[in-house]
């Protein structure tokens, strides 16, 4: 088999699998900024909180309209940010917030599940658990382009408070900066991942979010830096992981993350021999 019949051809032959690849560049330019700052500030249970926290918002979309990008959308934003703001009132106790994230966590997986199997069909609740990033229709592409953009701009006109807040949140409250940035950004993960739910379902939205990112910081550069690298590698584990899927008929969202975490496992070792062999001024072993 040719190069081109491998990669080249199923994206120019067929219209579902190029809509498939817009979606997951619009997904992966989002989640490499997302991913990355919410790393730094070693919130990745908030974010596994926050992406099953669109579950039961979702269902209930599905309920009153169907499988709706529009509803689907509403509800889990409406559910996503009811959690955030729950998570937030237990901020103030580190080991409360744990338990009440992880309670959140499989209340809202568990009410999601139920609301859909009151009315829906198994294959229904598959597409809400696991997505279906090949048939990403014009509506839903325009929907997380949308809302891939709205991330970026808020990312763009926000990025120094955002990033001094991942590494040093307590730095913006001695400077006395009041203004609500961790509030922004949990609103922020909660876009990325409505706009991923229409990929990638309730259960592997997190996973284009946070392994690019974390396959990007093994590598120990800056904010900036770990931010394009994590976009790299979104579109890298993308193509990857339709590719896989086309040729060897496998279900597209589980390549797409199972690429994603090959690339973090590469990262990983890779990063750690390159510390050893070439020691680099700041990177500790």
């Amino acid at each position: 088999m040719s190069a081109h019949a491998l990669l080249v051809e199923p994206f120019e032959t067929l219209a579902f699998m190029r809509a498939a690849l817009v979606a997951c560049l619009a997904l992966a330019l989002a989640n490499g900024a997302v991913g990355t700052l919410l790393i730094l500030r070693r919130a990745s249970l908030d974010g596994d909180v926050l992406g099953h926290a669109v579950m039961p918002g979702a269902a209930i979309g599905f309920l009153y309209a169907g499988p709706s990008p529009v509803w689907l959308s509403l509800g889990g934003l409406a559910s996503g940010f009811a959690v955030a703001a729950l998570a937030g009132l237990l901020a103030s106790d580190r080991a409360r917030r744990d338990v009440g994230l992880v309670a959140f966590y499989l209340i809202a997986l568990s009410l999601g599940v139920l609301l859909v199997a009151w009315r829906g069909s198994n294959v229904e609740i598959m597409r809400v658990l696991f997505g279906t990033v090949l048939a990403i229709d014009r509506a839903a592409l325009l929907q997380i382009a949308a809302l891939a953009s709205i991330i970026l701009l808020v990312i763009a006109a926000l990025y120094r408070p955002l990033a001094v807040g991942a590494f040093d949140p307590a730095f913006l409250l001695a400077a006395g900066i009041r203004a609500p940035y961790g509030a922004v950004f949990a609103a922020l993960v909660v876009l990325a991942l409505v706009a991923s739910f229409q990929a990638f379902g309730t259960l592997l939205a997190l996973g284009p979010m946070l392994l690019p990112a974390a396959a990007a910081r093994c590598w120990r550069l800056g904010a900036a830096a770990s931010i394009a690298l994590a976009t790299g590698f979104g579109v890298a584990a993308s193509l990857a992981g339709l590719l896989l899927s086309y040729h060897g008929n496998l279900p597209s969202g589980p390549a797409i993350v199972l690429s994603a975490g090959v690339l973090f496992g590469m990262s990983s070792i890779l990063a750690g021999i390159l510390r050893r062999v070439t020691p680099v001024p700041g990177w500790s072993t």
